[in-house]
């Protein structure tokens, strides 16, 4: 089934914020609707609100890339028509009610429920196998954990809420630190691990073409370790992240680009009720290389940059907006339909490489980051590492190109090294700051009491 056809049959249950938690508003695409999926849920009606929280978790990419991106001084966002992307994610401040606040919080949430309405519906389903609703419960806690960790990567030490009722009228759910909502995650991937091993041999709904190759309830646990080695890593337990990452889809049988790029893709099409990738920008109009990216690449030996760079960037349309000027364009997608990465191989190396490095293994560590120095960067392969100062530095630098563009890695890897201050502030004419975290919507501190100090009041910026 395409990816058109499967949005078109999609209902998402929406809410105004996730403080509207309180107040849910259901689009009626005539079927399904949510009477139905609570009170009476058929098979169709769970599998097709499956499909929603998937198209959901995509709706969000061209957001939280671009955000994060600058946030992380990957990118600039120089969309004339909206000259906040510089001034709210640049110059600041990030302050409640302001342009910046409710960076994929809403819809976040919004899907959070969704999915907790999809698992209290399962055992109402007469028609679904015990193996179906298994590896239904499997997909869909995988799903919730990754959007969590997406708030946990957005809001850091702010802190999150882990519990989402199905149940509209249900309470708000506390806010907990960054260190118990990586807990809770890591649990709900545990969780997941165990409804998916009792999954049978094959989902009861449509998973599209980004899922091939990890679109059975067992090929679908490999990504699900995948996302518990990342989760482990964040929590710097390094056993914990090693376990998970030998479960995972891991492979260096080959350094080849089909290798490296092996994983779960969000996917595009030009069909009618679909979407195009919003990272698509060709001239580009909008999405522009942040500078210190150009700068920072290390040269092979041929005097030429680091293939990560070459491949992934080039000279563009410049524009200047707010005083600050872009050049250079990502070519990461260069089609309307290129996918978008989840999760990849060669992310899962450098993570490997992460957690053997912290765990002891040296020599190991230097293999993981040398396959990827030599296979996807085109660079001589590192004798050692002079010290824990020396490997940081190397691994921060192979994660910002290996994963450049893809959702804000750079600015989560160098927070949780408490190295954002090394990241360059090119723009002294605007007075350019580094944020550390983003707060929450105003809409979710007016309805807590008290309210949360750190997460409903104005981010300092350096």
């Amino acid at each position: 089934m395409r990816l058109s056809q499967l949005r078109n049959a999609v209902f998402v249950v929406a809410a105004t914020t996730l403080g509207a938690c309180k107040e849910i508003t259901v689009p009626n695409y005539n079927n399904p609707n949510l009477e139905q999926l609570t009170n009476n849920p058929t098979a169709n009606t769970v599998n097709t609100a499956i499909v929603g929280i998937v198209i959901s978790l995509r709706d969000r990419v061209g957001t939280e890339a671009s955000a994060m991106g600058i946030l992380g001084k990957e990118s600039y966002n120089l969309d004339q028509a909206e000259p906040r992307n510089v001034l709210g994610y640049l110059q600041g401040p990030i302050e409640p009610g302001g342009f910046v606040q409710d960076l994929s919080w809403t819809a976040g949430y919004r899907n959070l429920r969704q999915s907790a309405v999809i698992l209290a519906a399962l055992d109402k389903v007469p028609t679904f196998t015990a193996a179906q609703k298994e590896g239904t419960r499997g997909f869909v806690k995988t799903i919730m954990a990754m959007e969590l960790l997406t708030q946990v990567r957005i809001r850091d030490v702010v802190g999150i809420m882990v519990d989402v009722s199905a149940d509209p009228a249900a309470p708000l759910g506390d806010i907990v630190t960054k260190d118990a909502a990586l807990s809770r995650i890591s649990q709900l991937l545990d969780d997941a691990k165990v409804n998916l091993l009792a999954g049978g041999t094959a989902f009861s709904f449509p998973l599209h073409s980004g899922f091939a190759g990890f679109n059975t309830p067992a090929t679908f646990l490999q990504f699900n370790r995948g996302i518990k080695a990342r989760t482990e890593v964040y929590r710097q337990q390094w056993p914990a992240a090693l376990a998970a990452l030998a479960e995972s889809f891991i492979d260096v049988s080959s350094g080849s680009a089909a290798t490296l790029a092996k994983g779960v893709y969000h996917v595009y099409t030009t069909s009618s009720g679909d979407a195009t990738n919003p990272l698509f920008d060709p001239l580009p109009t909008r999405l522009y290389v942040h500078p210190s990216i150009l700068s920072g690449a290390q040269t092979r030996a041929n005097g030429q940059p680091d293939l990560r760079l070459t491949s992934k960037t080039a000279v563009g349309v410049s524009r200047v907006v707010q005083q600050v000027q872009g050049t250079y364009k990502f070519t990461n997608y260069p089609t309307s339909t290129s996918p978008v990465p989840i999760l990849k191989n060669e992310e899962l190396i450098l993570l490997r490489a992460e957690a053997r490095y912290q765990s002891g293994d040296v020599t190991g560590a230097l293999a993981d980051i040398n396959f990827i120095r030599v296979n996807s960067g085109g660079l001589d392969p590192l004798a050692g590492f002079a010290n824990a100062t020396a490997f940081v530095d190397e691994l921060l630098y192979n994660r910002t190109y290996s994963l450049l563009f893809e959702g804000g890695h750079r600015w989560v890897d160098y927070r949780r090294y408490g190295r954002l201050a090394q990241l360059p502030k090119i723009n002294t004419a605007i007075n350019e700051k580094t944020f550390p975290y983003v707060m929450f919507p105003q809409d979710e501190c007016n309805q807590r009491s008290p309210k949360p100090d750190l997460g409903c009041t104005q981010v300092p910026g350096q």
